[in-house]
Protein backbone atom coordinates (compact mmCIF):
# COMPACT_ATOMS: atom_id res chain seq x y z
CA UNK A 1 0.00 0.00 0.00
CA UNK A 2 2.68 2.26 -0.26
CA UNK A 3 3.53 2.25 -3.37
CA UNK A 4 -0.05 3.24 -3.60
CA UNK A 5 0.50 6.14 -1.38
CA UNK A 6 3.04 7.21 -2.82
CA UNK A 7 1.84 7.19 -6.31
CA UNK A 8 -0.94 8.78 -4.93
CA UNK A 9 0.52 12.25 -3.23
CA UNK A 10 2.30 12.06 -6.90
CA UNK A 11 -1.27 12.10 -8.60
CA UNK A 12 -2.60 15.03 -5.70
CA UNK A 13 0.56 17.46 -6.43
CA UNK A 14 0.58 17.53 -10.26
CA UNK A 15 -3.07 17.43 -11.44
CA UNK A 16 -6.49 17.98 -9.69
CA UNK A 17 -7.68 14.38 -10.51
CA UNK A 18 -9.98 13.17 -12.80
CA UNK A 19 -12.63 14.10 -15.24
CA UNK A 20 -16.09 13.65 -15.18
CA UNK A 21 -19.06 14.14 -17.39
CA UNK A 22 -20.97 17.36 -16.15
CA UNK A 23 -24.45 17.20 -14.72
CA UNK A 24 -25.21 20.20 -14.86
CA UNK A 25 -26.48 23.00 -17.32
CA UNK A 26 -24.62 25.80 -18.08
CA UNK A 27 -28.12 27.95 -17.29
CA UNK A 28 -28.21 26.61 -13.13
CA UNK A 29 -29.65 29.31 -11.93
CA UNK A 30 -27.57 30.56 -8.15
CA UNK A 31 -28.99 28.50 -4.87
CA UNK A 32 -28.45 29.35 -1.27
CA UNK A 33 -25.61 27.02 -1.20
CA UNK A 34 -23.71 29.01 -3.52
CA UNK A 35 -24.13 32.21 -1.68
CA UNK A 36 -22.80 29.75 1.49
CA UNK A 37 -19.55 28.32 -0.64
CA UNK A 38 -18.70 31.48 -2.01
CA UNK A 39 -15.13 32.90 -0.96
CA UNK A 40 -11.76 31.68 -0.10
CA UNK A 41 -11.21 28.27 1.65
CA UNK A 42 -8.07 26.82 2.67
CA UNK A 43 -6.78 23.21 2.64
CA UNK A 44 -7.58 21.14 6.09
CA UNK A 45 -7.07 17.61 5.72
CA UNK A 46 -7.98 14.81 3.53
CA UNK A 47 -10.62 12.45 4.90
CA UNK A 48 -12.07 9.25 4.80
CA UNK A 49 -15.39 8.04 5.54
CA UNK A 50 -16.14 4.92 5.98
CA UNK A 51 -19.22 3.14 7.20
CA UNK A 52 -18.32 3.28 10.43
CA UNK A 53 -15.65 5.98 11.21
CA UNK A 54 -14.33 9.15 9.41
CA UNK A 55 -10.12 9.82 9.27
CA UNK A 56 -8.75 12.63 8.67
CA UNK A 57 -4.91 13.45 7.67
CA UNK A 58 -3.94 16.95 8.02
CA UNK A 59 -0.56 18.27 6.83
CA UNK A 60 1.16 17.45 9.60
CA UNK A 61 0.23 14.10 9.02
CA UNK A 62 1.46 14.20 5.38
CA UNK A 63 4.66 14.93 6.20
CA UNK A 64 5.26 12.42 8.52
CA UNK A 65 4.49 9.61 6.06
CA UNK A 66 8.01 8.45 4.40
CA UNK A 67 9.07 9.17 1.24
CA UNK A 68 7.43 12.54 1.60
CA UNK A 69 8.79 15.94 1.08
CA UNK A 70 7.94 19.37 1.82
CA UNK A 71 7.46 20.65 -2.27
CA UNK A 72 4.78 17.76 -2.36
CA UNK A 73 3.45 18.76 1.02
CA UNK A 74 3.31 22.23 -0.01
CA UNK A 75 1.64 21.58 -3.63
CA UNK A 76 -1.21 19.46 -1.31
CA UNK A 77 -1.70 22.54 0.89
CA UNK A 78 -2.13 24.96 -2.38
CA UNK A 79 -3.93 22.04 -4.87
CA UNK A 80 -6.56 22.50 -2.37
CA UNK A 81 -7.14 25.74 -1.45
CA UNK A 82 -10.24 26.98 -3.29
CA UNK A 83 -11.67 30.56 -4.01
CA UNK A 84 -15.15 30.03 -5.03
CA UNK A 85 -16.15 33.54 -6.93
CA UNK A 86 -19.90 34.70 -7.19
CA UNK A 87 -19.22 35.03 -10.69
CA UNK A 88 -19.13 31.15 -11.06
CA UNK A 89 -15.50 31.02 -11.55
CA UNK A 90 -13.32 29.26 -8.89
CA UNK A 91 -9.96 29.12 -8.57
CA UNK A 92 -7.55 26.27 -7.03
CA UNK A 93 -3.74 25.94 -7.08
CA UNK A 94 -2.38 26.55 -10.57
CA UNK A 95 -5.96 25.47 -11.63
CA UNK A 96 -9.26 27.89 -12.57
CA UNK A 97 -11.97 27.61 -14.53
CA UNK A 98 -16.81 28.30 -13.73
CA UNK A 99 -18.10 25.78 -11.08
CA UNK A 100 -21.96 25.42 -10.24
CA UNK A 101 -23.87 23.82 -7.87
CA UNK A 102 -26.96 21.64 -8.32
CA UNK A 103 -30.38 23.18 -7.09
CA UNK A 104 -30.36 21.62 -3.90
CA UNK A 105 -26.42 22.43 -3.06
CA UNK A 106 -25.72 18.66 -2.53
CA UNK A 107 -22.75 18.79 -5.08
CA UNK A 108 -20.61 21.33 -6.94
CA UNK A 109 -19.40 20.62 -10.60
CA UNK A 110 -15.76 22.69 -11.01
CA UNK A 111 -15.48 22.93 -15.15
CA UNK A 112 -11.31 23.51 -15.37
CA UNK A 113 -10.14 26.18 -18.18
CA UNK A 114 -6.77 25.21 -17.59
CA UNK A 115 -6.66 21.40 -16.58
CA UNK A 116 -7.36 18.43 -19.66
CA UNK A 117 -8.09 15.03 -18.75
CA UNK A 118 -6.60 12.23 -20.06
CA UNK A 119 -9.51 12.01 -22.77
CA UNK A 120 -7.99 15.41 -23.77
CA UNK A 121 -10.74 17.87 -22.82
CA UNK A 122 -11.26 19.95 -20.07
CA UNK A 123 -11.61 18.17 -16.56
CA UNK A 124 -14.93 18.24 -15.12
CA UNK A 125 -15.12 16.83 -11.35
CA UNK A 126 -18.37 16.73 -9.67
CA UNK A 127 -17.72 16.73 -5.77
CA UNK A 128 -20.44 16.05 -2.95
CA UNK A 129 -20.97 18.85 -0.58
CA UNK A 130 -21.21 16.82 3.19
CA UNK A 131 -20.56 19.44 5.00
CA UNK A 132 -20.85 23.00 4.69
CA UNK A 133 -20.78 25.74 7.36
CA UNK A 134 -19.43 29.41 7.69
CA UNK A 135 -16.15 28.46 8.42
CA UNK A 136 -16.12 24.69 6.86
CA UNK A 137 -16.39 22.96 3.51
CA UNK A 138 -16.23 19.38 3.14
CA UNK A 139 -16.41 18.02 -0.51
CA UNK A 140 -16.58 14.58 -1.08
CA UNK A 141 -15.05 12.43 -3.68
CA UNK A 142 -16.82 9.33 -5.42
CA UNK A 143 -18.02 6.84 -2.96
CA UNK A 144 -17.22 3.23 -3.08
CA UNK A 145 -19.04 0.42 -1.88
CA UNK A 146 -17.03 -3.13 -1.17
CA UNK A 147 -18.27 -6.34 -3.25
CA UNK A 148 -19.51 -9.26 -1.61
CA UNK A 149 -15.76 -10.79 -1.77
CA UNK A 150 -14.58 -7.45 0.39
CA UNK A 151 -12.73 -5.73 -2.30
CA UNK A 152 -13.31 -2.41 -3.85
CA UNK A 153 -12.86 -2.40 -7.48
CA UNK A 154 -11.36 0.53 -9.67
CA UNK A 155 -12.10 -0.57 -13.24
CA UNK A 156 -10.70 3.03 -14.59
CA UNK A 157 -8.05 5.13 -13.87
CA UNK A 158 -9.98 8.06 -12.52
CA UNK A 159 -12.00 5.47 -10.06
CA UNK A 160 -8.40 3.95 -8.92
CA UNK A 161 -7.51 8.02 -8.21
CA UNK A 162 -10.55 8.11 -6.12
CA UNK A 163 -10.55 4.79 -4.11
CA UNK A 164 -6.26 5.61 -3.60
CA UNK A 165 -7.76 9.35 -2.17
CA UNK A 166 -10.78 7.87 -0.31
CA UNK A 167 -8.75 5.46 1.56
CA UNK A 168 -5.77 7.70 2.20
CA UNK A 169 -6.61 8.55 5.68
CA UNK A 170 -7.82 5.44 6.98
CA UNK A 171 -4.57 3.54 5.84
CA UNK A 172 -2.81 6.22 8.02
CA UNK A 173 -5.21 6.92 10.85
CA UNK A 174 -6.95 3.53 10.83
CA UNK A 175 -6.08 0.13 12.28
CA UNK A 176 -5.84 -2.43 10.19
CA UNK A 177 -8.80 -3.96 11.09
CA UNK A 178 -10.62 -1.28 10.61
CA UNK A 179 -9.38 -0.75 7.22
CA UNK A 180 -10.27 -4.73 6.62
CA UNK A 181 -13.83 -4.23 7.92
CA UNK A 182 -14.63 -1.10 5.94
CA UNK A 183 -17.76 -1.66 3.26
CA UNK A 184 -17.35 1.46 2.31
CA UNK A 185 -14.95 4.59 1.50
CA UNK A 186 -15.28 7.88 0.21
CA UNK A 187 -12.65 10.12 0.07
CA UNK A 188 -13.35 13.78 1.39
CA UNK A 189 -11.14 17.57 1.31
CA UNK A 190 -12.05 19.42 4.17
CA UNK A 191 -11.50 23.27 3.99
CA UNK A 192 -11.49 25.94 6.42
CA UNK A 193 -11.73 29.78 6.68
Amino acid sequence: MNKITLFLLLVISTISLVSCEEKFGPDVDPTPAEATITGKWSFKSLGTITDKKTYELTLDDIRKIPGTNTSSVDSISNTYAYEFKTDSTYLSGTDSGKWKSSSDGKTIVLTSKVTKGMNGKYQVQTLSVLTLTSNELVLGYKKFTADADGDFNATTFEDFVFLAMGGLALQYKGTEQEAKSATSIQGTINLKR
